[in-house]
């Protein structure tokens, strides 16, 4: 199967854990072991649907030479049940690492052409461990997107496979959000005008475990609430 963040097996005491840094091939043949593809290269054609080899090479004048492909392979072990926060936490620091970035300018003008005045969070309030967020972007029409998601799955944490709570007062210490408007994930509806359709499926058995999802957004309050592996969208008016 295809990992984009990694993969781990479980026997009755430990987990072993393996976090990628690309698109990879995995898969467990055997019992209590793992397989990682980094690369596969093919010089014919093995009638699997390609229609052609897999021969990706590097030239350098008339010679040429099959790619080489390195990545980067995070392992890590832990009693059966501890393992989760550290694939969470590590997946978040490989995928959305902190960049740095330097000029060539005089503080004084740069101060005067970047900074302006800031929404900033409330130096006493951070965001929930079990939290992330996906995107903070002004729009055009000066309103806010903010897209907020759950890392957990249900079960798969003792503590962090549970409803989070987003205080968005503090997250917006320093302005005051006028109104808030839950859209659709991709943002170009409410979600109050959607219309999920719902599929009957021949031989299915009806009853079904519902998920575990936040509710509401009150304006007083402005809380968010995010359910085990739950994404969701608002439009911020200041």
């Amino acid at each position: 199967m295809l990992l984009n963040l990694g993969m781990y097996i479980v026997d009755k005491k430990s987990e072993f854990s393996v976090m990628v840094d690309r698109a990879t091939g995995g898969a467990s043949i055997e019992d209590g072991g793992l397989e990682l593809m980094l690369h596969r290269r093919m010089i014919y054609d093995d009638s699997r649907g390609v229609v052609g080899s897999l021969d990706e090479t590097v030239c350098v004048e008339d010679t040429c030479e099959g790619l080489t492909i390195r990545g980067n392979y995070y392992m890590s072990v832990h009693q059966l049940g501890a393992g989760a926060r550290w694939r969470r936490t590590s997946g978040q620091q490989i995928y959305s690492p902190l960049l740095l970035a330097f000029t060539h300018e005089k503080m004084e003008n740069w101060i005067a052409s970047c900074v302006t005045n800031a929404t900033t969070m409330d130096p006493n309030y951070s965001l929930p461990p079990n939290v992330a967020l996906i995107t903070l972007q002004e729009l055009d029409d000066g309103n806010v997107l903010l897209r907020l998601a759950h890392l957990y799955e249900a079960g798969e944490d003792a503590d962090f496979s549970s409803i989070a709570k987003v205080e968005l007062k503090k997250l917006f210490a320093k302005t005051e959000i006028h109104d808030i408007r839950e859209t659709s994930l991709s943002s170009n509806q409410d979600k109050s005008k959607m219309r999920k359709m719902n599929w009957k499926v021949e031989g299915e058995n009806e009853e079904h475990t519902v998920p575990l999802r936040g509710g509401p957004v009150h304006k007083y309050d402005l809380i968010v609430e995010l359910g085990p592996m739950e994404i969701r969208t608002f439009l911020l008016m200041f």
